[in-house]
């Protein structure tokens, strides 16, 4: 990761969170859902979005972790590794793509709606409350592996399934 001096500015209606490196307490007040937040190259750092925002984007970050309240449109995490992120709220859908080692944690009901598009990336596992608070949380792995085969001259894909013996 290049040098680059750690800034954390409002450039007209987007947040910029940019070169943190091993912070734990960079925090994001939204005062308008018309705000987006673009957090990039951060490393071993821990974002919090406080509000609602329209949209968060983390590109080239490594073992970092963004907690957000509602997203209006998407989280999209692109070409990251070791990411963490938690939703507290509302995000109708997360897009992972390029990105090695990430854990979600949807902590609320309406994040258990949201809609998770991954495309290029490895160990992504989602992880929700139980079913009490006296539960252990339960952790869902997105398949990075498939099969594809004919079936009736058709090509079918399916997620390979991982059964423990």
């Amino acid at each position: 990761m290049p040098d680059k001096e750690a800034k954390t500015y409002l450039d007209g209606t987007k947040w910029m969170v940019e070169y943190h490196e091993k912070k734990q307490d960079v925090v994001v007040e939204v005062g308008d859902n018309k705000q987006s937040v673009r957090i990039f190259n951060c490393k071993e750092t821990v974002v919090t979005i406080k509000g609602k925002c329209s949209s968060v984007s983390v590109v080239n970050c490594v073992k970092s972790a963004v907690i957000f309240d509602d997203v209006i449109a998407t989280v999209e995490v692109t070409n990251c590794k070791s990411q963490q992120l938690q939703a507290n709220g509302a995000v109708p859908n997360i897009t992972i793509d390029g990105t090695q080692g990430t854990t979600l944690y949807l902590q609320s009901e309406l994040g258990k709606e949201t809609e998770i598009v991954t495309s290029n990336s490895v160990e992504v596992n989602v992880v929700t409350p139980g079913k009490t608070e006296n539960d252990d949380p339960a952790e869902h792995p997105i398949p990075s592996q498939f099969i594809s085969k004919f079936e009736g001259g058709k090509l079918v894909t399916k997620a390979v399934e991982h059964v423990g013996v």
